[in-house]
Parts: C-alpha cells; sequence; structure tokens
C-alpha cells in the first residue's frame, strides 16, 4: 500500500452520471476508511459486493485496478456510495462534536425541541466513557439537567442524574488528565521551538495514556500528538513508528476518527518517514494528508511539496501550489502564508522559473515586512536566495543578507532541530564569486558551519542536496567541496 498512489480510472464518454460520482467519490476516499467500511460489510448482493471488492483494489492494489464493472446498474453505485457515507458519518468524531454544539447552542437559547430531547436520551443510551467527544457529552447532559430543573420538568430527570452519577468518575479523571497534557505540552513544544529544556519525563506517562483503553478518545489522541513531537525532538522515530501502529488500528476501527484527526495523522507520517529519509512513504502519505481540505491543509500541502522538490518532482509541486493560490490569499495564518510562499518560489526557481521566482519572493516580501521575522523567516529567505543564486545575482545576494543581518539570525537557531546554514552558504559562495573571499576561506567556512551536521542522516541529506546546487556556481571546486564532511 505504501509509496503508490491512487488512481482512480477517468470515466469515458457515456458512463452513466452516478459511476462518475461515484468514481470521484471513491478518489477522496483514505485507506483507513475503506478498511473499516470493509470490516463492516456484510452485503447480501453480489453486486454490491463487486464494487466494494473493485473501491478496494482501487485504493491498496492501484497496479491491479482495472476499472469498475460498467456492466452493474448504476442504482447498485449509488446505493454503496450512500451506505459508505453513512456509515463513516455513524463514526466521524466531529460529526459528532458538531451535534453537541447545535444541541447545547438551543438549550443555552431556550431552543430545545422535542425531537431535540428525544435524541440526547438516545445519545445518552449509546454513550461511552470510550467515545472521542465523552468529556464534552458529559457537560452537555449537565447543562441539560440545569434547563431540566429550571423548568421543573422531572419526568427526564432520573435518567439524566443516573448517567450524570455513574460517569463522574470517568468524567473528572478525563479532565484531570487534559490538564496533565496542557502542562506536556509546554515542555514539549518549547523543547521543539526554541529547543530549551527537555521533556523526556512525560514519555512514560503520556504513554499510558495513549493506551489506556478506559479513557475517552480525545486524551487518547492528544497524548500520541504530543508524542509525536517528543519523538521528534530527540529523533527517535522507530519508537514512534511502534505508536503509530497501534494508532493505525484504533483508525481502522472507527475508535478515533474523524477526515481531520486522518489528514493530520498522514501528515505526521509525512514528516516522520521525511526525516527517517523514506521517500517513498513520505510521498505516500503527503498525497493522502492533501485529500480534506482542513484549516491546516496549507501546511500540509507545504509540507508535501517540500518533499516532492527534495525528490525531484519539480513540476507536480508546482502545479499543486499554483492551483491553490486562492487558499494562500484567503488564509490569514502567517506560518501558512510565508511557508507556502517560500515553497513558491522555490517550485518555480526548480522548474527553470527563476526570475518569475525573485519577482514573487520580493512582492511577498513586501507583504510579510511586519509578519516575516516571526513566522518561517528562514524558509522564505533560503528560497528567495536560491532564486538570486540561480539567476547569478551575487551582489544582490551579499546585499540581502547584510540588509537583514541574516548570519546573526541563522547562527542563533543553531542548536534546533533540523538547522541547516543555508543562508551562510548561498553568502559565502555569492562572496567567492564576487572575489570578496578566496578558495581555502570559502571551503573553511563552509566546513566550519556544518561540523556536527552530517552525522544526522536526515541533515546529510540536505547538505549534499545544497552542495550539488552550490557546484553549479564554484565548478572548480568540486573536489574541496566533497570532502567538506
Amino acid at each position: 500500500m505504501a509509496g503508490r498512489t491512487t488512481k482512480i480510472k477517468q470515466p469515458t464518454e457515456g458512463t452513466p452520471v452516478q459511476r462518475i460520482a461515484f468514481e470521484a467519490f471513491a478518489a477522496t476516499l483514505m485507506p483507513h476508511e475503506l478498511e473499516y467500511v470493509w470490516s463492516r460489510q456484510n452485503f447480501k448482493t453480489a453486486e454490491n459486493q463487486t464494487i466494494l471488492s473493485q473501491l478496494r483494489d482501487a485504493l491498496v492494489r492501484p497496479s491491479q485496478f482495472q476499472g469498475f464493472d460498467r456492466s452493474i446498474d448504476k442504482r447498485h453505485y449509488s446505493y454503496v456510495k450512500k451506505w459508505i457515507e453513512e456509515k463513516l458519518q455513524s463514526i466521524d468524531a466531529d460529526a459528532y462534536f458538531e451535534q453537541l454544539l447545535e444541541l447545547d447552542k438551543k438549550i443555552m437559547t431556550d431552543a430545545l425541541g422535542a425531537d431535540d430531547e428525544r435524541k440526547m436520551l438516545a445519545m445518552i443510551r449509546a454513550s461511552r466513557r470510550t467515545d472521542y467527544y465523552f468529556v464534552r457529552f458529559y457537560e452537555l447532559i449537565q447543562n441539560y439537567r440545569y434547563y431540566l430543573l429550571i423548568r421543573m420538568r422531572h419526568n427526564y430527570l432520573k435518567t439524566i442524574n443516573n448517567f450524570l452519577e455513574v460517569n463522574r468518575e470517568a468524567w473528572l479523571r478525563s479532565k484531570a488528565i487534559n490538564q496533565e497534557l496542557h502542562e506536556a505540552t509546554r515542555d514539549i513544544v518549547d523543547q521543539y521551538a526554541f529547543s530549551s529544556g527537555g521533556s523526556k519525563q512525560w514519555e512514560a506517562r503520556l504513554i499510558s495514556i495513549f493506551e489506556d483503553e478506559s479513557l475517552d478518545g480525545l486524551n487518547r489522541y492528544y497524548a500520541i500528538v504530543r508524542l509525536t513531537f517528543m519523538y521528534y525532538n530527540y529523533k527517535e522515530y522507530d519508537k514512534l513508528l511502534e505508536l503509530y501502529a497501534q494508532l493505525d488500528q484504533l483508525m481502522h476501527q472507527g475508535i478515533i476518527y474523524s477526515r481531520r484527526i486522518l489528514a493530520n495523522y498522514y501528515a505526521n507520517r509525512l514528516l516522520m518517514h521525511s526525516r527517517k529519509n523514506e521517500t517513498d512513504l513520505a510521498l505516500y502519505y503527503g498525497r493522502l494528508s492533501i485529500r480534506h481540505k482542513g484549516s491546516d491543509f496549507l501546511f500540509y500541502l507545504t509540507n508535501y511539496c517540500s518533499v516532492l522538490l527534495r525528490s525531484g518532482h519539480f513540476a507536480e509541486s508546482l502545479q499543486l501550489l499554483k492551483s491553490n493560490i486562492p487558499e494562500y490569499r484567503n488564509t490569514i495564518s502567517p506560518h501558512n502564508r510565508i511557508g507556502f510562499a517560500s515553497l513558491y518560489i522555490q517550485s518555480l526557481v526548480l522548474s527553470g522559473k527563476a526570475q518569475q521566482g525573485l519577482n514573487f519572493a520580493k512582492q511577498a516580501l513586501e507583504e510579510f515586512r511586519s509578519e516575516l521575522f516571526q513566522f518561517r523567516w528562514h524558509l522564505f529567505f533560503t528560497s528567495m536566495l536560491l532564486a538570486q543564486l540561480r539567476l547569478e545575482r551575487y551582489r544582490e545576494i551579499i546585499r540581502t543578507v547584510k540588509r537583514y543581518d541574516l548570519l546573526s539570525l541563522e547562527r542563533s537557531r543553531h542548536g534546533r532541530a533540523g538547522y541547516i546554514p543555508y543562508l551562510q552558504w548561498f553568502y559565502e559562495v555569492a562572496r567567492y564569486r564576487e572575489c570578496q573571499t578566496d578558495e581555502k576561506g570559502l571551503i573553511e567556512v563552509l566546513r566550519k558551519s556544518s561540523e556536527g551536521l552530517w552525522q544526522d542522516p536526515h541533515r546529510a541529506k540536505h547538505l549534499e542536496d545544497l552542495l550539488a546546487e552550490l557546484k553549479h556556481h564554484v565548478a572548480d571546486l568540486t573536489t574541496g567541496l566533497g570532502r567538506i564532511n
């Protein structure tokens, strides 16, 4: 399954509308969704079984997929599509949360109807302490009790009071654990973002929370998100992979599921496999991560395009980013806007459009001036200097670096995860080409600035790619550059 792209065959002229709609629908499904509905299917009709089997081939074994059976009546395609949507809707944590918010709004605004109350009673009967939003549901029922009491309606109170009493300890425990997770977050994120302090003291506790099958799904998922950050901090990717194998099963079983959660999981898998230089796997999960257009879509897209660029898929990255410029223009997140702009510049440059890339960079620099140095400035200037380098604007590189004091800023990042001295290397090559340093001085600066970085396989790969870029500008130093590590 890993490393392969799902390609649903395009319908030919004359294909019934229902089958076209089904093929478009199939192209949006994610593997975990398919595995869940596959485990729940018990079709008595052979045509429905055939359609689901072919759908599984399309997602899991795309190289063997021959297209959907055109002889099957279009009504079967409509039925299977609707059946899949209903199955997924029934376990969708975010859809459930939307229901809770709507019911709570009606309680607080005195707009609760008889059907709403019957729905809540049914939800109480189906509720479990392990539900993803168990805590939020418990608090909804607390509000409902106040709603009933103030109206002196005692007919439902026995059921409500019983639910709240039986689940009170579980609710308090979940609340306490959630507070623990917030405390862990400070240590973990500070270490990740600022390379300060440590977070290893939280490892055992976070694992125990994630593996606690009696706990609500939200806390369990929060625990593994924090473990993901922690293991990135310590570069312990194999430990993370072991936990992800357990999370895989929870998702396949529908215990932890929504398209937003799946997209986040795939995006984290991309980062992990990228750090391990497992490019095919990183690309596979990256494609999946952008099938859902949520609030983090641009962030996932730029991470995916970053891997595409490193693996030589320049045209694909450029096409993806260009087609999502409206998303870029509309987002209010400076972090996502600057990240997108940076990768778009790189995609243009690496696709042979360096002048367009530099023009875009200069325009973006004016737009982002007030916020640039708070968010992803290093990625942005790496992209801008790359455009200048490709255009052999060596004096311009030197001016840019000095104007914004980029070398001092870059040195302040030295201890951070993923640090690569891109800006310094671009600057030193520009100085060499402008006869401001000699061969010996250039080699010495490059070697000294990369000390200790070559031992990390992920950083070594970035340094090798950077050297390959620089050799186009210092061809006579190929032998010397090759000895830097």
